[in-house]
């Protein structure tokens, strides 16, 4: 299973920077020494790695790897998904090499080893602490893990591309969002029958799925290939662009270097016969992103976050015209002041706090919420104590932040 995006970057950016420092100018020494350990343990790799072109070749591809994770040590978590992207190259080569899976696998595990070691007496002989081997010990352990993976998975995709599985998983990702858009509903019988087929020609499906949905801007760069793990099913060029995962935290780690002009957004963890609501939500959030109505940190849009605002933007009609009808009261007021009260309320119908509470909520003195609070009571009135029109109030405020525009 693939780390998350913190597993490895994160633990090594703790590290002094005393420590890449000493080992840089060491690094073409563990170069060698990695291929020659490698070339020594691994049959398949001995005449591959003799004297030529094939081991210089070997030295520079893993000096720059190993470059490349020493420039973590140090300086702030890094993304890694270049990183993933280039072992799975490296396993897609593998066999296009006649290489075997296990070769390639084992060729990581023991070159990290030989670079843990080295790394190790480097430490010491800089006169390094105990922790900071044991936290060089814990980036390279994740990172044998997260790489062990993604080499696996470029295997699998060159596999999948001589074997047809990546047309299987774009016709079983078609066939899963293709369903009935009634997610308590079963699939038709017609669709069941397809996904049943698709599926008996692979691993069986997971018990949940996420969709995820996929907008480009026109003009957009294309989407880059290795963001997503080859098991994955996704048509990201497709109408509607769509991707399926069971394990969305781990899978889509890659996504969050889309391209400029993309934005993904993954909808909810759902049984399989529920694929088309997920997707139906996803799509929702990318719509409302577009608009300005969604905000997100990045590229991706995780709706699991926003399941408030798009509950309240299901039906914009009807939730624009409770936010009208509810809030009526406050319509007479210039903005300034309308803004200020409706902040208030908000605050008094969610917590029922007095006015020394809700002035250390807003930051104001108590004396100017109890203005407002006696302004509020004279356009209330009796809803301000009905838990009903509380609620009411509260949506509608929500709303009134969700849709500005109408407000």
């Amino acid at each position: 299973m693939r780390g998350s995006a913190a597993s490895d970057s994160s633990v090594w950016s703790r590290l002094p920077q005393k420590l890449g420092d000493a080992v840089r100018p060491r690094i073409p020494e563990i170069a060698r020494a990695c291929v020659d350990a490698i070339a020594a343990e691994i049959p398949e790799y001995s005449s591959r790695f003799a004297d030529g072109p094939g081991r210089a070749s070997a030295i520079e591809l893993a000096r720059r790897g190993i470059e490349r994770d020493v420039d973590r040590v140090g300086t702030p978590a890094l993304w890694q998904a270049d990183r993933l992207a280039g072992f799975r190259g490296h396993g897609r080569d593998a066999f296009h090499s006649g290489l075997s899976r296990e070769a390639v696998q084992a060729a990581v595990r023991v070159s990290s080893r030989v670079t843990w070691r080295w790394i190790a007496d480097i430490a010491r002989e800089a006169g390094l602490s105990g922790d900071v081997l044991y936290g060089a010990a814990e980036g390279m352990f994740a990172d044998v893990e997260t790489s062990m993976t993604a080499v696996a998975e470029g295997y699998s995709a060159a596999e999948a591309a001589v074997s047809g599985t990546g047309e299987r998983h774009r016709r079983l990702l078609r066939a899963l969002l293709g369903g009935r858009a009634f997610a308590a509903e079963p699939f038709p019988a017609e669709t069941a029958n397809e996904v049943d087929g698709l599926a008996a020609a692979g691993p069986p499906l997971p018990e949940r799925l996420a969709a995820v949905a996929f907008r480009a801007l026109p003009g957009a760069p294309e989407f880059p290939p290795d963001l997503l793990p080859e098991h994955v099913p996704a048509d990201p060029a497709g109408d509607p662009p769509a991707a399926l995962t069971p394990a969305p935290d781990v899978d889509l780690i890659g996504l969050t270097g889309l391209p400029p002009g993309w934005t993904a957004a993954v909808g909810p963890l759902v049984p399989p016969a529920q694929a088309p609501e997920s997707f139906r939500v996803a799509r929702r959030a990318v719509d409302l992103a577009a608009r300005g109505l969604l905000d997100a940190p990045g590229p991706v849009i995780w709706c699991r976050d926003h399941v408030t605002t798009l509950l309240l933007l299901a039906d914009e009609f009807l939730v624009a015209q409770l936010a009208s009808t509810t809030l009526e009261p406050l319509a007479g007021l210039s903005g300034r002041r309308r803004e200020q009260l409706a902040e208030t309320l908000l605050a008094l119908v969610r917590t029922r706090g007095s006015a020394p509470e809700l002035g250390r909520l807003l930051d104001l003195h108590p004396q100017t919420i109890r203005a407002r609070l006696k302004k509020l009571g004279e356009l209330f009135g009796e809803k301000l104590d009905d838990p009903a029109e509380r609620l009411r109030l509260e949506l509608a405020l929500l709303a009134e932040r969700a849709l500005p525009d109408r407000g």
